[in-house]
Parts: C-alpha cells; structure tokens; sequence
C-alpha cells in the first residue's frame, strides 16, 4: 500500500449513541474459549479494524454478530435495541451485513442475481435503484461488471468487490467485511478502500474491518480492537497508535521483516523441470526449472494466469499438457493423484473448497495424502496412529487449537491453512506448489509458514511460490518470473527483485513487456 497515514483527522465520526454495542460476549466450543467477556461499541459513520491472530476470536465474533451463532454470555445491541434472537434473518433485519472472507455466492447466476439473492418479489421490484448503486460502487472499486454477466467468469478479486458493494447496498447500518481484499492488487485496494471509507461516512454505517494487512488497516481505520486469545487486548484510536504496536499486542512480541536463512547456492543443481506447460483454454505454452533449495516467486496481476499454470502442472484440470522431469527423470502423470504420487505437493489458494474435507476430523485430513505410515494394509486405516503422527506435526506448526479431533471446519483461516500444508510434510515430497500459502493468515502465521518454506527449501527441495502479496514474493523468492496473459514475460533475480520492477512487468509498461 502507498497510503500508509492513519484517518484520525479524515473527518471523525459522529459523537452519540453508539451504532453497535457488543456487551460481555463469551463463546465455548468442546474444549476451546473461543471469546471470553468480550466488550466494545462501533459508532455511525465509523470504522473499526478488529485485529489478532488466526485462532483469537474474530470469527467467531462476526458469526455472532451475523446471528449464525449464540453468545452463551452478554448481549449485542444494534441502534439502541437489544437483540433478542440470534438467526441470520434477524440481524438482516437490523441491518447487520456480513461480507465473508469467502464470498457467499452462486457462480451460475449473473452479477444481478446474485444482488437480488434472497430477496422476495416484492424486494426485488423495489430494488432497482440498490442494484445501481451496488454496480456503481464496484465500478469505483475498479471492478465494473456487466449485471447479466455470470460470476463463472469473474475472477476472485471481481466477487470480493461485488460481495462488499452488496453489503453496502440494501440498508446497511453495520457492514462486517472480513479480508475483503483478498487476491487485489495494490491499485485495486487503494480503490475499494477509497469506497468504503466514503460510504461509511455518507451513509453513517458503522463497518468493522477484519484484516491481516498492517498497511490497509493503518490506511482505512478510525479505531483498532485487538483480541488476543478471546479477550479484549487492546484499543486505540489509530491515530495514536502504530503498526509495530498494534502487532505487538496481537503475538505479544515484535515481529521482524522476514529474510531467508537459506537462499540458494549458486551451485545447485536442477531439482524440477516443466517444458511446453498447456491448457486446452489458451495457445500459449510455458518453461519452468527449479534448482535444489530454491523458492522461485511467481508474480503477476489478478487473472494473468499464475494459478492455472500450478493447476496445470499437477494436471488438476483435463487436457493439459508439458513434459516434466524431477531429479533428471521424466515423470508421466496425468492427474493430481498421479502428481502426488510423482513427488509433487500443491497446496491450493482455496484451501476451503479444493484443500481441505471440512467436516472431516484434523488428523484425517492430514493423512489425506495417504502417506504409507499414515494407513493400515489394504482398505483399512489406523486412526491411533494418524492422530498420534497429527499431533506430532501440529506441534511444529503451533497448530491452535493442538486437538486434531476437532473437525478442520473448527479451524481459524489460518490455522486451517497449516492443516493443508500439514498433509505434505510426511509425503517425502521433492516439489512444493504453493498458492497464496498466507491467504487469510495473521502476521504471526505468516512469519511461521515463510519460515516453513525457508526449511523446505533448505532441505533440498524444489519451491515455487504464486502470491498477490509482493512483499511476501520480495521476501520469499530467489528468483521472481512474472506472468502476464498467461504467459511468462521476465525473470527477475538480485536487486530487480523489487516492487517497482515487477509492478511494471506486470502492467506491461516495463521494457519488452508489453
């Protein structure tokens, strides 16, 4: 982020009445305090970052406040008036709004009637003009879609974008947007926070605003709410605070900028190759060789088709085509069973959907991969043995909550991103695919899983890393290629690994990147 000032004096919110009073919250699950006497006040027109880490109390907050949930303990108060259910239909009727990190849509209908879901006919009739404005304030975010078009065809950033304007839309008073600016790039941030900013201030909602990204916090909020392991840490006003604070009372220790301990020997030898990478739904073909110990960044704007060269490379859509090699041999493989097999490990950038079974146990879904000390002969499996070997591995993840018979949807973000990469680390593999690997994850997290990819590359192994962060591609990468179009166009090493640099490769406005 370039706007990196705190708002204090951006026109502060009005004095009065608290729009949101969230009184003495408390929440237990089966062996976890999830929030534990939680107490703070949203005002109109202002908005509040509620930080801390994966695992603190921030979804379940919002699960709370969006009715999806009950408090055991405490009372939440919307405009004056004490909720006395706890359903979804009743805080859409007071206006509460809750934009998910993962949007709630349905990809087959268009971009209207995913605006209009929900709704009565009667709703519908009379919602034209929340229509318009919901199209016009993703046009104002950099998004602007077409009301018939299909979200099959929109990318991930276009349906954030789509999922905060609908919150907005249809009579807001509170507006919970948590991570919404997951998969953006830097302009398309500065876009959308501009936006929510200026219709929390004309409309006099109050928004909550759940994010990892110091910058976009500093950038955008009134006030600061950190929970740290359920309870109520810390508050400030944003303009008397600052990022090493406010991290500080979410991990209770500073955090320094990442550096590898590792990076790469001049003299590695090439550990995975990949040569004339297709798929059915371009022309355009791709090389990529990775050395031993080597963590090669993969940068690129949202759409410029980074995720569907990993997808392609372990063949987890029909009809792709290259030849691979690992270690000098060709490898034939044509499905992700058969990249697994090979060696090769893909952690997805939706670990909800393509990483992980929800409903099944952590320990099962570590096993997931099916490594040979993981199951029993033949059809049977050992469940002593899988949970025996899951806490093992939690234990060098600092996995939270560390009881793996909890079930992965019980999982914070990122917590539930540590599962995922948690099922490779006994696969013995020599290729590790990693897609947005700290999508969603809280500083301290971040920190754990970078230092993760330092040792897997230490070890000898081959890494490529796709990440729409680019301090974290900076951080990370011996080597960045950056793709535009579905095809690579640069490679950048040294000191040309820098924002500047691969921004413009990106854009197409760097020399011979058109």
């Amino acid at each position: 982020m370039t706007v990196t000032a705190a708002r204090g004096g951006q026109g502060q919110p009005a004095v009065g009445q608290p729009l949101l009073e969230i009184s003495h919250v408390a929440k237990s699950f089966p062996g976890v305090r999830a929030l534990d006497d939680v107490s703070f006040t949203l005002r109109h027109g202002e908005v509040l970052t509620l930080a801390g880490e994966n695992g603190a109390g921030k979804s379940t907050l919002l699960g709370i406040l969006g009715g999806s949930l009950s408090p055991d303990e405490g009372s939440v108060t919307v405009d004056g008036v004490r909720r006395d259910e706890f359903s979804p239909r009743r805080a859409l009727a007071e206006g509460v709004m809750i934009a998910h990190q993962e949007p709630a849509i349905v990809p087959q209908l268009t971009v209207e009637q995913n605006l209009l879901l929900g709704k009565t006919a009667t709703e519908r009739r009379a919602a034209a003009a929340a229509v318009d404005g919901a199209l016009a304030d993703v046009a104002a975010m950099g998004f602007p879609l077409d009301r018939r078009q299909r979200l099959t065809r929109m990318s991930p950033a276009q349906r954030h974008a789509l999922t905060i304007a609908k919150a907005f839309a249809f009579g807001a008073k509170v507006v919970a947007l948590d991570e919404p600016t997951t998969s953006m790039l830097e302009h398309n941030v500065e876009a959308v926070l501009d936006r929510v900013r200026h219709l929390a201030a004309e409309r006099g909602i109050g928004v909550i605003f759940v994010s990892h990204k110091m910058p976009e916090v500093m950038a955008v909020s009134d006030r600061v709410v950190v929970l740290r392991d359920g309870r109520v840490g810390y508050e400030s006003p944003i303009a008397q605070t600052s990022t090493d604070e406010i991290v500080r009372r979410m991990v209770g220790r500073e955090l320094l900028s990442f550096r590898r301990q590792h990076p790469v020997s001049s003299h590695a030898p090439v550990v995975f190759t990949a040569t004339g990478v297709t798929r059915p739904d371009s022309p355009v073909s791709n090389d990529l060789s990775v050395r031993a110990g080597e963590v090669v960044g993969i940068a690129g704007l949202v759409g410029s088709g980074r995720t569907e060269f990993l997808r392609a490379l372990v063949h987890a859509d029909p009809g792709c085509g290259g030849r691979l090699t690992l270690d000098g041999e060709v490898v034939r493989i044509g499905s992700p069973n058969g990249s697994r097999d090979a060696g090769i490990a893909f952690i997805p950038e939706d670990r909800k959907k393509q990483g992980l079974a929800l409903q099944m146990p952590a320990y099962a879904n570590i096993a997931l991969t099916a490594a040979p000390d993981l199951v029993g002969s033949g059809p049977f499996t050992s469940p002593r043995r899988q949970i025996a070997v899951s806490e093992e591995v939690g234990r060098s993840l600092a996995l939270k909550p560390a009881n793996v018979r909890l079930k992965a949807r019980q999982y914070s973000g990122g917590n539930q991103q540590k599962l995922v990469i948690a099922k490779w680390l006994r696969r013995g593999s020599r290729v590790f695919l990693f897609d947005e690997p700290t999508k969603g994850v809280d500083v301290g997290g971040k920190a754990e899983i970078y230092g993760l990819i330092d040792q897997l590359a230490a070890a000898g192994n081959a890494v490529v890393v796709v990440s729409s962060d680019l301090p974290e591609i900076i951080s990370l990468s011996d080597r960045v290629l950056v793709m535009r179009n579905g095809r690579f166009i640069s490679e950048h090493v040294g000191d040309d690994i820098n924002e500047h640099s691969l921004v413009a490769s990106a854009m197409g406005i760097a020399k011979g990147t058109a």
